[in-house]
């Protein structure tokens, strides 16, 4: 029995990559995030009381259903699974299909098919080959951001170094003791000093032939 059903699956994916050579196909470029639309027809004797899919063909495997419609009424209806939307009309014999927000990995072969649970579908013309263009324009602000952030977060730490308040301090000053008191005289040349207190020293000029000072500049010590 596992054989049996192996070899079935097998004979399926033959038979499907097969269809998909002989069917004609469409391209059709998209950018990434853009949304695709497609029509596919259908006769409306044969199929307008059948359920239509979706379906994505993966080289070596089953093809993928990505969407059904359910109803079998004959009467147009709708259906949305995720980003993918089927509206069936069978007044105008068409089944369209809408895919939203394509990304580069949804790049590949799709097809419409008429649904029979218990068969192999059959397949509606053309295929369509989707193939998912990058935005260079996304590309290139996306690295923008990105080189962006890399030189803020390469910015060197930012010190902040307090600055110091300065401060006067008192200076102190170290008076000498006052000498003793001493009575300095000199006869010859008229000079008398008494109670000398706090005072470092005087200078005097004494010209030829006078008896008094000139120019007496005093010296005091802080």
């Amino acid at each position: 029995m596992k054989k049996a059903g192996l070899w079935g699956l097998l004979w399926m994916v033959f038979i499907s990559e097969l269809q998909a050579e002989n069917e004609s196909k469409e391209e059709k470029f998209i950018k990434e995030g853009e949304t695709l639309n497609v029509n596919c027809p259908f006769s409306t004797e044969k199929y307008s009381y059948s359920q239509k899919a979706w379906q994505k063909l993966i080289d070596g495997r089953k093809p993928v259903t990505l969407a059904l419609t359910t109803s079998t009424s004959g009467n147009p209806s709708q259906v949305r699974e995720g980003r993918y939307f089927l509206e069936d009309i069978p007044s105008e014999a068409i089944l369209h299909v809408q895919m939203t927000n394509l990304q580069v990995e949804d790049s590949g072969l799709y097809r419409c098919v008429i649904y029979y649970p218990s068969k192999e579908p059959d397949v509606l013309s053309p295929l369509f080959h989707v193939v998912v263009i990058k935005d260079p324009l996304n590309t290139t602000a996306s690295d923008e951001n990105h080189t962006r952030k890399l030189q803020i977060s390469t910015f060197p730490p930012t010190t902040t170094r307090a600055q110091g308040t300065l401060v006067d301090r008192p200076r102190t000053v170290t008076k000498l003791p006052p000498k003793s008191t001493a009575d300095l005289s000199s006869p010859g040349f008229g000079v008398n000093i008494t109670n000398v207190t706090d005072v470092t020293s005087y200078v005097f000029r004494i010209q030829p032939g006078k008896q008094e000072p000139l120019n007496c500049l005093k010296e005091e010590t802080i």
